[in-house]
């Protein structure tokens, strides 16, 4: 890679250990990518915080930051701890895992790292950092990517825990990938027939994601105006399913023009045409159905926002929870204060639990004595299976109310 006399400089440990290592990892990074320089970026958004994901090692690694003097050169966040930070005792958390992950989020805080940890950062300029159409970002976590890219139309690759990190404390990301406008041409067709329903969104990104891994699709067809909801389950169930980190939707996403420029490059060569018809046959393959009822519903994943605290309202109406059952929803403090008490308060008073800072799938969901799971989210219904050993049924948030209120 080309470097700034400045950059070489901070190589070499003109700006401390810490910088020096952290420009070692994207120098390293650069170099495997082609890169052929660094990019000054926005801001960072760390993964991997979570102790149930990266365990002891990522203990020894932010020690050793830390001790070198890290400290954040631009606005920097985190993702989703394995907890409430404040009420794990509640959630069945038990004092080995609370006491590794509280440690986790006081050595990120000692760097300068806005510790609201959210897996929606897209959603909290007010309370965490902004991102622009075009601005270079380098963030972590697969569902942010993928909305900083797509719906916003910032510029970030699919970052890793170390690599965010490292680019949080110089500042710096390697330029390729994503950053370029050549890496950001949609490779694959989709057109939607029919009218799809908020879980349609999350199968759709299931299906293409399964059979067409890693590529960036152009949706076309699709009726009405997706909601912010949609638009985040369908990125997160493209990123989980296939690694997706972009795709357009047109007179949606900012950048879906791209489109023709690859059909006149000739980059666009195959196409696929879909509807809810074929979405619902093949939610079985996608998510194989228990062969009983949940012991529990979880909401969040992406954590929840305004939106998804205005829908859950509107779905409760005035009921509360029968007898035995539990409906848990994951946010994040910086959500909570966007909202008004009224909505809380009556969720909360419905008999829902709420958590925050954390998601379901980087939470101990077996040592919390939970043993099957319904949820809304194509992604956690991916992912909670490998990580969590914990069945899953994918199923609609207003059915999941219709089950579990009187």
């Amino acid at each position: 890679m080309e470097l700034t006399r400045e950059e070489e400089l901070a190589l070499e440990g003109e700006e401390g250990e810490a910088a020096a290592l952290a420009m070692k990892v994207l120098v390293n990074l650069g170099d495997l990518e082609g890169a052929g320089r660094m990019l000054p970026i926005g801001s960072a958004h760390v993964s991997g915080v979570s102790y149930l994901t990266a365990g002891g090692a990522l203990l020894k690694l932010l020690e050793e930051f830390t001790r070198k003097g890290a400290k954040a050169k631009v606005p920097s966040s985190l993702n989703p701890a394995g907890m409430d930070l404040a009420c794990w005792e509640r959630m069945g958390i038990g004092p080995f895992f609370a006491s590794k992950q509280s440690r986790i989020i006081e050595l990120f805080s000692q760097m300068g790292i806005d510790t609201t940890c959210s897996c929606i950062p897209y959603e909290l300029s007010g309370t965490v950092h902004p991102i622009r159409l075009g601005e270079h970002v380098a963030w972590g976590e697969s569902n942010a990517v993928i909305y900083a890219n797509s719906v916003v139309g910032a510029r970030t690759n699919r970052e890793g825990g170390i690599s965010s990190l490292a680019s949080a404390i110089t500042g710096l990301t390697p330029e390729y990938g994503l950053h370029l406008d050549g890496g950001r041409l949609p490779t694959f067709e989709v057109e939607v027939r029919g009218n799809l329903s908020h879980l349609h969104f999350d199968l759709l990104g299931a299906y293409i994601g399964k059979n067409w891994n890693s590529v960036i699709a152009h949706l076309s067809g699709i009726k009405g105006r997706p909601d912010i909801i949609d638009l985040k389950h369908l990125g997160a169930s493209l990123a989980a399913k296939g690694g997706h980190a972009m795709f357009h939707m047109e007179g949606v996403t900012p950048e879906h023009r791209m489109m023709e420029r690859s059909r006149k490059e000739g980059i666009v060569r195959e196409r696929l045409v879909i509807g809810p018809s074929e979405l619902e046959a093949a939610q079985e393959d996608l998510y194989p159905a228990p062969q009983k009822e949940p012991d529990i519903y979880v909401l969040g994943c992406p954590q929840f926002g305004p939106a998804e605290f205005g829908r859950l309202h509107g779905a409760i109406k005035g009921r509360k929870l029968k007898e035995g059952k539990r409906i848990i929803v994951f946010t994040s403090k910086a959500v909570r204060s966007m909202l008004g008490s009224g909505v809380l308060n009556d969720i909360v008073g419905a008999g829902v639990e709420i958590y925050d800072d954390t998601c379901m799938v980087v939470t101990p969901l077996r040592d919390m004595g939970i043993g099957l799971v319904g949820t809304d989210s194509g992604k956690a219904a991916h992912y909670i299976p490998k990580m969590s050993k914990v069945e899953t049924e994918l199923l609609p948030m207003e059915l999941m109310v219709e089950r579990s209120m009187g």
